[in-house]
């Protein structure tokens, strides 16, 4: 027999309690931007990513932007473990996957990696571009060196013949 659930304003017809877990039904943070499912909060390991006090600063973003952000577990994705949606009133939707380390270094990474794709998603004309780094030569070094010395010679020419004259 099927479970009729109330989400909101709508009825969903659901048949077994895990499409019921599936569903983003738990908001996260003060303003309520963040949604998340019952599958998220059941797994300890995401749960310490994904939870109400880690999620406060981003809803504070989510809010000034005006954007809604789904985070639901992949079940059965080998290499990432977060989907990540993110909806905007005008622009319609993103999608993107996030994985997740268990180091200290790695809970930094996943919140840097997780705010700078949605910042992307967001505003993707404002892109950062970096500058590829040169390598140097010891022969381009030293052909640098001998340029400046030259330089340096001819502007001190320059000086002692307008000290001369």
């Amino acid at each position: 027999m099927p479970k009729v659930v109330k989400v909101g304003k709508c009825n969903v017809l659901c048949w077994s309690q895990k499409e019921i877990d599936r569903w983003p039904n738990i908001a996260l943070g003060r303003k309520c931007k963040i949604f998340t499912n019952n599958l998220l909060k059941k797994n300890p390991r995401l749960n310490q990513f994904i939870n109400n006090e880690t999620m406060g600063a981003l809803d504070n973003y989510a809010e000034h932007e005006k954007i809604r952000i789904y985070i639901t577990p992949l079940e059965n994705d080998v290499f990432n473990d977060l989907k990540v949606s993110v909806y905007k009133n005008d622009s319609g939707s993103i999608h993107f996957s996030i994985s997740t380390k268990e180091s200290r270094e790695g809970v930094t990474e996943f919140f840097r990696e997780l705010y700078n794709n949605i910042h992307k998603a967001i505003h993707p004309s404002e892109e950062i571009k970096y500058v590829p780094k040169i390598k140097h030569t010891k022969s381009d070094d030293f052909k640098m060196y001998v340029e400046n010395v030259k330089d340096r010679f001819s502007k001190l020419k320059l000086l002692l013949n307008n000290w001369l004259n």
